[in-house]
């Protein structure tokens, strides 16, 4: 999965940067998204901050498949001390975060939970007929 669009090895960010990555509902696409983010803080030294931001993609991207069904995209931009997470879809309906620990009937409810525990600070906008939801983490400076 790694192939010519994921390059391995890039210079270190001294200016904002970004890539963005098109989602669809087909299988695999958390998995993409997981390892295009992982990707994208290949420099970064600090295993738990790139985990946090794979696990945050990865519960963000997980709700446009499971609840929109798609296309949405994974916006990641990056400036100095900052990664900005944003994930748009085509639902206008906010996110509403409830109890991770509801009835075992109900799956999931981690996935804003996380943000409210891991990010700086997280939200939502409208956008185009759709939302995006968004998500700040610090980011080691070098």
């Amino acid at each position: 999965m790694n192939g010519a669009r994921f390059p391995l090895t890039r210079p270190l960010p001294t200016e904002p940067s970004a890539r963005r990555l098109a989602l669809s509902a087909a299988p695999g696409t958390v998995a993409e998204a997981r390892a295009f983010t992982a990707d994208f803080l290949a420099d970064v030294t600090d295993p738990v901050v790139v985990g946090d931001a794979v696990l945050l993609v990865s519960e963000l991207v997980g709700n446009v498949v499971r609840h929109t069904g798609g296309p949405g995209a994974l916006l990641l931009v990056r400036v100095a001390g900052l990664l900005r997470i944003e994930v748009s879809d085509s639902s206008p309906r906010p996110p509403l975060p409830r109890l991770p620990h509801g009835p075992p009937s109900e799956p999931g409810g981690l996935g804003l939970f996380l943000l409210g525990r891991l990010a700086l600070q997280w939200g939502w906008r409208p956008l185009g007929p759709g939302k995006a939801v968004w998500c700040d983490l610090r980011l080691p400076v070098s």
